[in-house]
């Protein structure tokens, strides 16, 4: 193993004897810090102008910054029930919303889905494999090319993924003809019912509160609500209520993905 320290010694000698040598050493240095303070000040300058509150990881506000009339939030929202975002409005304020993301609300069914298609997959390379073709094929070989209408179909999940303004109606149609308990007498229990599911959804009510369904206003991809109280906003995707008071988020566990939301509150 060599000697580093001694290594460093000859070096930093050879430096000092020939001052060539050591002034493209310190040029070096000196280009090197230069590079290091402008990509600390690229990363500042790419954050929003008057920016005040930085939170990253947070799962829910990323920045909020002032504006001529108010203040603007950009909110990271997970599917998983009501939850408080901080943001705080009063009566009367203007709220206005920008949202994007995807969510799905049947995290049971896309594991079905994947399992059916592996499944299909492992029957038909069995099946080449026991008509001796595997070995000669194998490198260019793509079973999906080889499912049948019946495989296509149970590898499709019974939910697709959407968007803030939730699933279609056509899509809940077609969604209840592979999933039985998609039933209406559960869509009369979602937070909002006129609404698809996975909608994102808003609430205004104090801190630490649960907001009831009556609370509750649409959001979707794009709108605008002006506060009829004030308080801290909530936010949720539109899924089913549980009758029992001991688990109400029963049917909000099986979600996953997330919105993003531009959130601006004029006074």
């Amino acid at each position: 193993m060599p000697d580093t320290a001694q290594t460093f010694a000859d070096l930093l000698s050879a430096l000092l004897d020939d001052w060539k040598k050591f002034g493209k050493f310190l040029l070096l240095v000196f280009f090197a810090c230069l590079l290091a303070l402008g990509l600390v000040y690229g990363i500042l300058r790419s954050l929003p102008r008057a920016t005040r509150e930085v939170k990253l990881g947070t799962g829910s506000i990323l920045f909020s910054q002032p504006t001529e009339d108010g203040q603007e939030y950009v909110v990271v929202i997970s599917p998983q029930g009501w939850q408080e975002t901080g943001i705080s409005v009063k009566k009367g304020d203007t709220i206005n919303f920008e949202v994007g993301g995807k969510v799905n609300i049947d995290l049971e069914g896309l594991n079905v889905a994947l399992d059916a298609r592996r499944a299909a997959e492992n029957r038909i390379i069995g099946e080449e494999k026991k008509a001796g073709r595997w070995e000669k094929e194998k490198d260019d070989f793509l079973p999906e090319l080889h499912y049948t209408p019946e495989d296509k179909l149970n590898a499709r999940p019974r939910w697709r993924w959407n968007g803030p303004d939730g699933v279609s109606d056509q899509e809940m149609k077609d969604a209840r003809k592979r999933d039985e308990t998609a039933s209406p007498a559960r869509q009369k229990r979602a937070v909002l019912p006129a609404k698809g599911y996975g909608a994102l959804l808003a609430a205004i009510r104090e801190t630490n509160a649960l907001p009831a369904p009556a609370d509750a206003f649409f959001v979707g991809s794009s709108s605008a609500y002006v506060a009829p109280r004030s308080g801290k906003l909530y936010f949720t995707v539109n899924d089913v209520i549980s009758d029992d008071k001991d688990f109400p988020d029963m049917f909000f566990v099986d979600n996953i993905g997330s919105f993003y939301a531009r959130v601006s509150v004029s006074k």
